[in-house]
């Protein structure tokens, strides 16, 4: 081959390799077009928890809409600039937007306005009532909310567009729409032992109403039914009872008959609850549901005197151990993930995490008609606790060092399923003297002695999670309060009643609560060191402590003129005492530093493994195949050459 031949092959080829470049990257650009117009409403989703896929609920409620709302996204840009994080969450709302206007076949209208200070958009996000953010020392404000609108000028706002809540974004637009779009709400009793509707102080405070009640409302009309009333008025569709405590027999009989002729009933119930207890100060007959009555006839029981301990899903607290903080497994503070749920019922299938304190123990009784569809249940590594360790001051390390698993799952939370009998089967309780009966009432008719069809009733055993310190925290956002839930609590409440109350259209309408995925194999690892250093740890203090003892008793001998009498002997010995003393707790520390030590080790170890490992070792395969690649290229052109 000559020099000529070869200089002119090797032109041919960087002509192709330069034509093959550009026919790549008009191919690319051409098929990214023909995607964009084709598929616009192909979503292919490859995050674990499908963070970027539509539920079902809301599918339904876009398609389903018969009036058209506008919904206008206010953007200052200046926010993007001095914040990257409010730049990328706007193109996520927007993206978003652009999706529910495709779904909804034109009745949703999107409009995107970016307020500047001093202009007539400015002027429009202030009408709406948005939330200004500072954006520099002169008093500018930026604006990032949502204002929509239906056809009769209907206006519902979020203010302001967390990122922090960017896990809850498509609940929060979804809820909008379908609050504009549905005048009528289903009717919703509220009976409760505690405040839990807010309204004037009392005993147990009152004041706001608890988030979850907050929350409720955004679906359903609430209607308060007092645990002194006698009665539930005929247009209420569902009851949600929380903590039954001070029932008249007149209102338990009331509820008999409202389940036994196909009401519906989402009740929570406790063996301790730890709200009500702080609320009375620790009085007696605090911290008890008063509901066996009415759960026995259903076929529950509330196991009492016990609450739940889990150490599969125990949550980890800061404590106070002889005075230094240290963290541990509290187990009966409770953390439950997807593991622990009904995931082929749709009250329970998007739920992510539900926190618990304390709960009890649900367990189905025999011959009642009924049977118990779990919805909740702890993990395997579970036991019963008395209910006197959690109730004042719990050793939350105690609990934890003397956890003994009786290896099965217990409920937390149920369905009711059957035909159960009435718990009044002598009828109606008689009347108090000069009482009328209410002829306006649910149950004024016949007496009902079993239900024809299946009962709709959700137990709970757990009444703590309805409140929002156990489900919700403040975080500060430029000098705003915003409450932000860390659990799925409320939207269980939600998905129950509205599944009881018949609906399917906000099933798959769930809060998605930020991704949790945990080490399994190092918390179990942790569990175990942990365990066997707390015991090690506890024989050392209970040593310390008997030498303090000793010691003391040593030093507070007396004559009876009331002279100490410390002789050489005693000296001694008190000296031994104190190196004895030295020696245990620089043993102890030695100890708590190895417990850190190992598990952060541990931690650490498979951490790696998990996150950098496998990405380099991808790496070097690459790395290894680009190097063959290059030697087969190269042993190729020599073998042309020659």
């Amino acid at each position: 081959m000559t020099m000529q031949s070869k200089t002119a092959t090797k032109t041919d080829r960087t002509g192709l390799a330069g034509i093959s470049c550009i026919l790549a990257v008009v191919a690319f650009l051409g098929f990214n077009i023909f995607a964009n117009t084709t598929f616009r409403g192909l979503d292919v989703d490859l995050t674990e928890e499908n963070l970027f896929t539509l539920s079902e609920g809301t599918k339904e409620i876009l398609s389903s809409l018969d009036e058209p709302i506008t919904i206008r996204l206010f953007v200052t840009k200046r926010l993007g600039e001095l914040n990257p994080g409010h730049a990328n969450y706007a193109d996520r709302v927007r993206e978003l937007l652009d999706r529910y206007v495709d779904l909804s076949d034109g009745k949703i209208q999107f409009e995107l306005y970016a307020p500047e200070p001093f202009t007539d958009e400015e002027d429009l996000a202030v009408t709406f009532g948005l939330q200004g953010v500072p954006l520099d020392n002169t008093g500018d404000l930026g604006y990032y909310g949502l204002v929509a609108t239906n056809s009769v000028d209907t206006l519902e706002t979020i203010p302001y567009l967390s990122p922090d809540r960017e896990n809850f974004l498509e609940y929060d637009l979804t809820k909008m729409i379908f609050k504009l779009a549905n005048d009528e709400k289903p009717l919703v009793g509220l009976i409760s032992g505690l405040p839990i509707a807010g309204g004037p102080g009392g005993p147990q405070g009152g004041g706001q109403a608890w988030a979850i009640v907050e929350q409720v409302r955004d679906f359903f009309d609430i209607t308060t039914i007092a645990v002194s009333e006698s009665s539930i008025p005929k247009s209420v569709d569902a009851l949600m009872i929380v903590h039954p405590k001070g029932l008249s027999e007149q209102m338990k009989y009331a509820i008999d008959q409202f389940v036994l002729k196909g009401g519906k009933v989402l009740l929570y119930v406790d063996a301790n609850s730890e709200i009500d207890v702080a609320m009375n100060r620790g009085a007696e007959g605090s911290g008890r549901s008063d509901f066996d009555t009415l759960l026995n006839a259903w076929g529950v029981e509330l196991v009492n005197g016990k609450v739940l301990g889990d150490l599969g899903t125990a949550r980890r607290v800061n404590v106070n151990l002889r005075g230094q903080t240290a963290v541990a497994d509290y187990v009966t503070w409770l953390s439950l993930l997807p593991d622990n749920f009904t995931s082929d019922d749709a009250i329970t299938a998007d739920l992510q995490r539900i926190t618990l304190a304390s709960p009890g123990i649900l367990r189905p009784i025999a011959d009642k008609g009924t049977t118990l569809a779990p919805l909740m249940v702890s993990s395997p590594q579970s036991m019963e606790i008395d209910v006197a360790k959690v109730r004042t001051n719990p050793d939350v390390v105690g609990m934890f060092r003397d956890f003994k698993s009786a290896d099965k799952q217990e409920i937390i939370a149920a369905r009711v399923i059957g035909k159960p009998s009435t718990a009044f089967p002598d009828g109606r309780p008689k009347l108090p003297e000069g009482m009328a009966p209410d002829t306006s009432a649910a149950d004024a008719e016949n007496h009902i002695a079993q239900a024809a069809e299946d009962v709709s009733i959700v137990v709970v055993s757990d009444v703590d999670m309805t409140h929002e310190q156990f489900w919700m925290q403040a975080q500060q956002l430029f000098g705003q309060t915003l409450s932000v839930p860390f659990a799925n609590n409320a939207d269980f409440a939600v998905s129950a009643l509205e599944n009881m109350s018949g609906g399917t259209a906000l099933m798959g309408l769930r809060a998605r609560s930020a991704a949790i995925r945990t080490f399994t194999y190092v918390d179990d690892v942790r569990q175990a060191a942990e365990r066997e250093f707390r015991d090690k740890e506890q024989e050392l203090a209970d040593q310390i402590d008997t030498i303090k003892e000793q010691l003391a008793e040593l030093l507070n001998r007396e004559q009876a003129g009331g002279e100490l009498v410390i002789g050489p002997e005693d000296k001694a010995r008190a000296e031994e005492y104190r190196r004895q003393m030295v020696t245990l707790r620089k043993e102890l520390r030695n100890v708590q530093y190895s417990l850190r030590k190992d598990i952060d080790t541990l931690d650490a170890t498979l951490k790696f493994v998990n996150i950098a490992a496998i990405p380099l070792l991808l790496g070097l395969v690459a790395l290894i195949w680009l190097i063959v690649g290059r030697i087969r290229r190269a042993r190729r052109f020599q073998i042309r050459e020659a």
